[in-house]
């Protein structure tokens, strides 16, 4: 059957040449033959469009659904609001990253062993005294970077591209000087919030003017404040962790309701109605309050709780979340990962490029 098919086909188009056909009726006639030899080609069937709403067309799958839900706020969280600032920041931002091979100030094991390291110093120094205490917050071959700076450069890709998309998006809404003056006016808002919250804690109420000009969020975090203790025992210190390598500026730490806590204001305009929706807050809290612990001058064992206040922009009463030892454990391991990333990956030259 096989011998006899391909015989007419052969057949039938040299007839047809004689002919002198052009080669698009050659071709259309062997097809017409092919189809009535072995039947019409099976297509798939096509797949229904399903129907997307018309604002949801030209979203990226990964997109956040609402922009200052996740990417703005993301943002936020990547710059320090604190009106002190870390002196090696500015530096480390700087950093290229392009390197093949970068010198760190931790050995091959002690890089391993970071995850390990205690929150609070270990029985007699037993674990602290095989790591190298630095004497000096910087090196020739190195900086330390401040806890910003690391939790910005081991975000989550997601979160990393979430951001990218939003500050694109701002851009291209506000333009590059717009842009920039927003910049200026996050900062603003959370350095107005801490300077009127650090005259409270000093234990003197803040003037008129302080409060007209912190308006909704003083009105917001002021009735959180009851059971806070003043004047508190530090206020925005500048804190360096000379085992860890890493520096930062903790906003308050005082007794609320008879224990100490680790503080962090922060100011939000979306619900933070949990931990989980304030990001990277704890991990941020309990790099401070580690680094805390390693200073032989401002260690303090009854330090291990942690708190995070979220004034609101619309005014609404602050959220408080307090994080019990346990919790700041937890997240104290986390944190340690994030800077055994860090480190790892500024050694090896791809640690990404700040956004």
């Amino acid at each position: 059957m096989l011998k006899y098919t391909l015989f007419r086909m052969y057949s039938t188009a040299a007839k047809r040449a004689n002919t002198k056909l052009s080669k698009a009726d050659v071709i259309k006639r062997l097809n017409y033959e092919n189809k009535a030899l072995f039947g019409a080609v099976v297509r798939p069937a096509k797949k229904k469009k399903k129907s997307v709403p018309a604002d949801q067309e030209t979203q990226p799958i990964n997109a956040p659904a609402v922009e200052t839900e996740l990417s703005s706020e993301i943002f936020w969280q990547t710059r320090n609001v604190s009106r002190v600032k870390s002196s090696t920041d500015e530096s480390v931002e700087n950093i290229s990253t392009a390197a093949e091979y970068s010198v760190i100030p931790f050995t091959e094991k002690e890089l391993q062993h970071i995850t390990k390291f205690p929150i609070l110093p270990s029985a007699k120094g037993i674990i602290e005294r095989h790591w190298k205490l630095h004497e000096q917050h910087e090196s020739d071959q190195y900086k330390s970077p401040s806890v910003n700076r690391i939790l910005s450069a081991t975000m989550s890709d997601a979160s990393r591209q979430a951001l990218l998309r939003w500050k694109t998006a701002k851009i291209a809404e506000l333009g590059e000087a717009g842009f920039a003056q927003l910049q200026k006016d996050i900062f603003a808002r959370g350095s107005t919030l801490h300077a009127t919250l650090e005259t409270w804690l000093t234990g003197a109420d803040p003037s008129e003017k302080m409060i007209q000009k912190t308006g909704v969020l003083w009105k917001s975090i002021h009735g959180a404040l009851k059971n806070v203790e003043r004047p508190a025992k530090i206020i925005e210190q500048k804190l360096y962790h000379p085992y860890l390598h890493y520096n930062g500026v903790v906003d308050c730490i005082t007794s609320i309701k008879g224990q100490y806590h680790v503080i962090e204001w922060k100011s939000s305009d979306n619900p933070k109605a949990n931990v989980a929706a304030t990001y990277d807050a704890p991990i941020q809290l309990c790099a401070y309050m580690g680094a805390l612990q390693a200073n032989n001058e401002l260690c303090d064992a009854r330090i291990q709780r942690g708190a995070i206040f979220v004034a609101y922009t619309s005014g609404k009463p602050a959220n408080v979340h307090m994080l019990t030892v346990g919790e700041m454990r937890r997240y104290w391991q986390l944190w340690l990962h994030r800077l055994q990333e860090y480190w790892t990956r500024y050694r090896d030259g791809t640690l990404p490029e700040p956004i």
